[in-house]
């Protein structure tokens, strides 16, 4: 049983509609479907495939506040993880989401 202490994990499918895998999630977990993942946002880490920080930053502007997201970029940057480049690189290839003008505004503080 998922202790309510700890907050859900999120996970990201790449794949296509077609996917026959069920949309039911265990318990404790959050299932975001995607298109294919470019290689280039795609990590490992401990032999885990994950997404990689500039694509998790990408991600994470969809649930953040603006001042949140800031803060997220500021931790990145905090430990020499911010590449703005690669940010940008893989906000060019997302779909269209609400927050890219926000994602905007942030990248370019950071920018500056």
């Amino acid at each position: 049983m998922i202790s309510a202490d700890f907050p859900p994990v999120h996970v990201t499918v790449a794949g296509s509609p077609e996917d026959p895998r069920s949309d039911v999630a265990p318990e404790g977990v959050v299932v975001h479907r995607v298109p294919a993942l470019h290689p280039d946002d795609v990590t490992v880490v401990r032999g885990i495939p994950c997404t990689s920080v500039a694509r998790t930053l990408i991600d994470l502007a969809e649930d953040l506040s603006p001042l949140d997201l800031r803060a997220a970029f500021g931790s990145a940057q905090r430990q020499g993880l911010l590449d703005l480049e690669a940010v940008r690189a893989s906000r060019g290839r997302v779909e269209w989401r609400p927050s890219l003008a926000m994602l905007d505004l942030v990248i370019d503080e950071f920018s500056a």
